[in-house]
């Protein structure tokens, strides 16, 4: 069997990038380039175990505090996405997105500072970082998930720095040719996509002009999915359920079953020159897209002022509704297409100089981003003669009877809805950074770097707005319009709604059309409101020096360092004038001064034994909507009572944070490690956001507005270990283990819960994963399970209650994988992810008020590497 030899730099633990397809080695972590050139050392992959071990070393020689999950030679999880391949790392936690990924935080902070080969990189939309769901992880050869700062770190990572590194052509001795095919199975969907990936790699030697590489990576995911979310009407206080005593009850139920596509296209180009031995220039393309095509079937039926005597019941002890069936209640079907897609692309031109003491780097880069947003559908209304609710269980039981929801003629068409959406982003930056090696003493590295940038984003037309209201059409009329709901078994083992009409959204992503069909005369509308419209742009220009050091009689190591970063923001946008009725322009400007100190220490206690310390500042700036000042209304055309708004806050101020971090890590072979954590953060401006009902030209919204906090601490510890079990029977040989722990302690005060202390939005206190892995010749498996604890979603302030917090309960992920390895070059693999079909479910506050519960499809990869 070949060995590949690849040349790894100095690197970490943590989760294994379980990547989809095959992999091609390690890169250099071509941020650092220097510094990974003084560290190189040859390392023979043979296998899982290698890929294991170079993450392990990776966290053991940075000086920072960090987990790093490394690209693997066959898959070992069905990680198709970088999101899913970072969500065993030690601290990470992720949300769920039509079953993917998504909203990463690392200790709790979801505001984290995302680079690509050491270059900013982010996602166009209404925040500032990156989608880790958007790009396929075969073009990632590994990730750095940095815990704590160094002064020559880009700012803005409150929760934490994740660096990707792509694959280059020097990463490989000889020409590399790698292609991966996946079938995948979506078990609720009933429907399969196939999945590619391909690498081509060479370098090589050019008579009186040095060497020269290139490299190509591809890859294409289409997957089928399905989710079905039920979701109970928020509480509404009444009197009249039971005479002189105050009540709350749903407001309704909300049924959706959602499926369709999700395309993840992606590729990088990169071309290395080596003109001398110390001196090499590059040129790097990097392009994702992710595309999502959804339709939906959704119905909606909401509490009336009448319920059938004798059928209310309260939960034991409260006063909420456990219960009830309402009688003569209204109803409606909205069938719609939500298409939606993320593009982004980078491109960058270096080098980099190494004299005798004196390295110089030099970046120069663009990235562009597009985000949009389609929806199109229509709305179908009725009345249910009764309509019956039960609250006792996690999922809400409920159903209607008395009315035939397949009978056409009860239907008539009430709406035709039409939403679109489009937000921009680009980020031209350059940066030089110099290190000075000296000598015969104690400071062993002088640094110091320029960085300028300048990040724009607006969402200019605004979201567009075209809902028009039908009359005088019954569902009836229009042959061939409406169908039985095709997806009757709506949330499998509860009791649902199900069977009703839905509209054929066969032509709904003609949306011109769709309107003239229904009589609606009037032109799909171009742009929306001129209060919803913003642009931001951000100039930046960071300098820094840092020193690294290692004292002679001691064995302690580390780095300090002060980074200086000054911001000047433009945000342009639009407010209402009350006393003209009119809308009024606003441009506002400001500038800001930061100091970013930070010190990383480490400590070489014994052998195997590795103590650390680490102090730092950081800041973050708020998302660009929490920025803008416009406002945005959402009309509910069936329900008035769910009329929302959002606005922004040019006032806001930037979020800084305090860090303070102590370690110990134990390594007793290149498989085996465990380490401990402490940290502390002191957050000081949290953004969080007030929602409470606002008259707006006389229809009353509930807008949500942001808002800077008091001061919020968090707490926690980390815990984790790897080990492969050598010592067992010869039959149980090959077994291992990865497992990790974090606890987060958060509180803030939410003044939309009357001032309330209660932990920071999607942060779990407690979290783990346990990864059981099999190694054994050929055959290689992994099981992991991921669990989180309750955490916090969100606020929300509901008229005649108060503000009430929203609470997702804990939950856990399966996923596993069984690989065959015929040959070096030949493998094949069986995955699945979600095998619990796990559901996720959330509540007001108490359990006794539900508010959604979700089902996701269990996936299912058949996958074939070949690498040649």
């Amino acid at each position: 069997m070949r060995h590949l030899k690849l040349q790894l730099p100095r690197a970490t633990g943590g989760a294994a990038l379980l990547a989809c397809g095959a992999v091609f080695g390690q890169s250099v972590d071509s941020g650092a380039p220097e510094e990974v050139a003084s560290t190189l050392r040859e390392i023979v992959v043979t296998g899982a175990r290698a890929s294991l071990a170079s993450a392990q070393d990776i966290k053991r020689e940075k000086l920072e505090i960090m987990d790093a999950v490394q690209a693997d030679d066959i898959q070992k999880l069905p990680d198709v996405s970088v999101a899913e391949a970072l969500q065993r790392v030690t601290g990470v936690q992720l949300a769920r997105d039509r079953g993917d990924g998504t909203g990463l935080t690392i200790r709790g902070l979801g505001l984290t500072e995302t680079t690509l080969n050491g270059r900013e990189i982010f996602t166009a939309g209404t925040g500032r970082g990156l989608e880790f769901a958007d790009l396929p992880a075969e073009l990632v050869a590994g990730m750095d998930v940095y815990k704590t700062a160094s002064a020559d770190h880009i700012e803005g990572g409150l929760g934490g720095r994740i660096d990707l590194r792509t694959r280059r052509p020097f990463d490989f001795k000889r020409r590399e040719v790698a292609i991966t095919a996946r079938q995948v199975q979506g078990g609720l969907v009933d429907k399969s996509s196939g999945q590619f990936s391909l690498l081509l790699s060479d370098r090589w030697n050019i008579s009186g002009a040095g060497e020269f590489g290139a490299l190509l990576s591809v890859s294409r995911q289409k997957r089928a999915w399905r989710e079905d979310q039920k979701t109970t009407g928020n509480p509404v206080a009444r009197t009249a359920i039971f005479p002189g005593q105050t009540v709350y009850v749903p407001s309704g139920t909300t049924e959706t079953t959602s499926l369709g596509d999700r395309e993840r296209t992606g590729g990088s180009l990169v071309l290395q020159w080596r003109p001398r031995h110390n001196l090499e220039l590059y040129a790097e393309g990097f392009a994702t897209m992710f595309r999502t095509r959804q339709n939906s079937y959704q119905i909606n039926a909401l509490s009336s002022s009448t319920f059938a005597a004798g059928s209310a019941a309260l939960f034991p002890g409260t006063s909420d509704v456990q219960r009830i069936t309402w009688t003569n209640a209204p109803v409606s079907v909205l069938s719609f297409a939500r298409d939606t897609l993320d593009r982004t692309q980078q491109g960058a031109l270096g080098g980099v100089w190494t004299g005798e003491k004196l390295t110089l780097r030099g970046d120069l880069s663009m990235t562009r981003s597009l985000n949009t947003l389609f929806f199109s559908g229509l709305t179908l209304s009725t009345t249910a003669a009764n309509f019956s609710q039960d609250l006792s269980s996690t999922i809400p039981s409920t159903s209607i009877t008395g009315t035939n929801l397949l009978d056409p003629a009860s239907y008539k068409v009430s709406g035709v809805a039409y939403r679109a959406n489009r937000i921009e982003g680009r980020l031209p930056a350059m940066r030089l950074d110099a290190d000075y090696s000296v000598a015969d003493s104690w400071v062993q590295t002088l640094s110091t770097g320029l960085r300028w940038s300048e990040r724009r984003a607006s969402n200019y037309p605004g979201l567009i707005v075209g809902d028009a209201s039908v009359s005088g059409i019954s569902a009836a009329d229009r042959s061939g319009a409406s169908v039985a709901n095709p997806y009757p078994d709506y949330f499998s083992g509860s009791t649902s709604i199900g069977n009703y009409l839905v509209a054929d959204l066969s032509g709904a992503r003609d949306a011109a059309s769709l309107r003239t069909a229904y009589g609606v005369s009037s032109a799909l509308p171009s742009a929306g409101s001129a209060l919803g419209v913003w642009d931001i742009r951000e100039r930046t220009l960071a300098v820094y020096g840092m020193a690294t050091f290692k004292l002679p009689d001691w064995p302690l190591d580390g780095n300090m360092g002060l980074r200086f970063v000054h911001t000047g923001a433009m945000v342009s946008g639009a407010q209402s004038d009350p006393s003209s009725g009119g809308v009024l322009p606003i441009n506002s400007h400001s500038d800001s001064n930061d100091a970013l100190p930070s010190m990383n220490l480490r400590y070489q206690l014994a052998r195997g034994w590795t103590l650390r310390a680490a102090a730092s500042r950081t800041i973050t700036r708020p998302d660009f909507n929490q920025l803008s000042p416009s406002l945005t209304l959402v009309p509910n055309s069936i329900n008035p009572l769910q009329n929302q708004g959002s606005a922004g806050n040019p006032d806001l101020q930037p979020i800084r944070a305090n860090h303070l971090d102590f370690a110990v890590e134990r390594y007793v072979d290149r498989n085996t490690a465990y380490s401990a954590t402490l940290f502390w953060k002191r957050v000081t401006g949290f953004v969080t956001s007030v929602s409470a009902p606002e008259v707006i030209n006389g229809v009353t919204y509930q807008v949500t507005r942001p808002q800077n906090s008091l001061p919020a601490d968090i707490r926690g510890a980390e815990l984790a270990y790897q080990h492969f079990y050598e010592g067992l029977p010869a039959w149980l040989r090959g077994l291992g283990m990865q497992a990790n722990y974090t606890l987060v302690d958060s509180q803030t005060v939410y003044p939309v819960l009357g001032g309330a202390s209660a932990p920071l939005q999607n942060l779990s206190r407690n979290s783990f994963n346990l990864v059981g892995m099999l190694d054994r010749g050929p055959v290689s498996a992994r099981i992991a399970y991921n669990w989180r604890s309750r955490f916090l979603s969100g606020v929300t302030q509901i008229v005649g209650v108060g503000g009430l917090p929203i609470y997702t309960r804990a939950y856990g992920w399966l996923d596993a994988s069984l690989t065959y390895r015929m040959s070096e070059k030949v493998s094949f693999t069986l995955a699945g992810t979600n095998l619990l079909r796990t559901v996720r479910s959330s509540y007001y506050g108490s359990t006794t008020r539900p508010q959604s519960s979700w089902t996701n499809d269990t996936q299912v990869y058949l996958t074939a590497a070949v690498r040649f």
